[in-house]
């Protein structure tokens, strides 16, 4: 209530603030401990990262590692969450989202590796569909596909190409070469050439030979010489003479070197 300047009396409704409590005082009178300072402070939790960044990249290197372990720290690596992968698979969802339950699978409660070889298998083979693609879009992996397609005899998997669908896709010359190993002769229209395959193909399997996995001869190669490690020649002495390094002396630029002595 209050006096307005007509000596009038007026009311407003307000409402009371809530009572702050006295800085290092509990609420009921016992004493707040202040906020300790962390053990490690965020520059050391980074400088904690990078020595074990560092370290880790050295074992893989040069520590003994057996091939399952190796494949199983592969299923876990792909996991990560500093992964992205196109996937060409279909599946929906992130690629991490596919592959994080396979490799959650080949891990116990302690944290160490606990898996049988089906299990592994079967973590391998679902990354390598994730990863491997040979479609036309973003998710197309190049030859490394065509390559592990090659590998595994992926050709005998590849669906009767002899529909309508693809065979339109094909020019005359190349409708007239299908007709060569089978009963249809050309016709003087594309179409009634392209009918009578798909008629035929009814019966038997047709592949494309554009469509089988074996790369280009001359791609490959390419592709080979584009990517082969290539020494050194200036690391040589004067006389020609090249230092051969200290036994234990790994320089870590050179993983080869690393990964020779992991080996024995």
């Amino acid at each position: 209530m209050f006096l307005d300047r007509d000596g009038k009396v007026q009311s407003v409704v307000y409402r009371m603030p809530e009572p702050k409590a006295a800085k290092g005082k509990g609420g009921e009178g016992g004493a707040v401990a202040s906020a300790q300072r962390p053990d490690v402070t965020q520059k050391g939790q980074d400088m904690i990262g990078d020595f074990r960044t560092d370290a880790l990249h050295e074992a893989l290197q040069r520590a003994p590692i057996e091939d399952d372990t190796l494949m199983a720290l592969l299923v876990i690596a792909f996991a990560g969450q500093n992964v992205r992968v196109d996937s060409g698979s279909g599946n929906t969802g992130s690629f991490r989202r596919q592959i994080a339950p396979h490799a959650a699978m080949l891990v116990d409660e302690t944290g160490n590796l606990a898996f049988d070889q089906d299990t592994l298998r079967i973590a391998v083979r679902s990354v390598l569909i994730e990863v491997l693609s040979c479609r036309c879009n973003m998710s197309n992996s190049g030859i490394g596909s065509r390559i592990a397609g090659t590998v595994v005899g992926a050709d005998s998997f590849l669906p009767n190409m002899g529909t309508e669908d693809f065979l339109l896709c094909l020019s005359r010359q190349a409708l007239e070469a299908a007709c060569a190993d089978t009963s249809v002769l050309p016709r003087n229209k594309v179409r009634d050439t392209r009918a009578a395959l798909v008629e035929h193909f009814q019966e038997e399997r047709f592949v494309h030979g554009s469509a089988l996995f074996a790369p280009d001869t001359n791609e490959l190669a390419d592709w080979k010489a584009h990517n082969e490690i290539v020494e050194d020649e200036d690391a040589g002495d004067a006389d020609g003479s090249v230092d051969e390094p200290d036994e234990g002396d790994i320089d870590p630029d050179v993983a080869s070197e690393g990964f020779c002595e992991a080996a024995e």
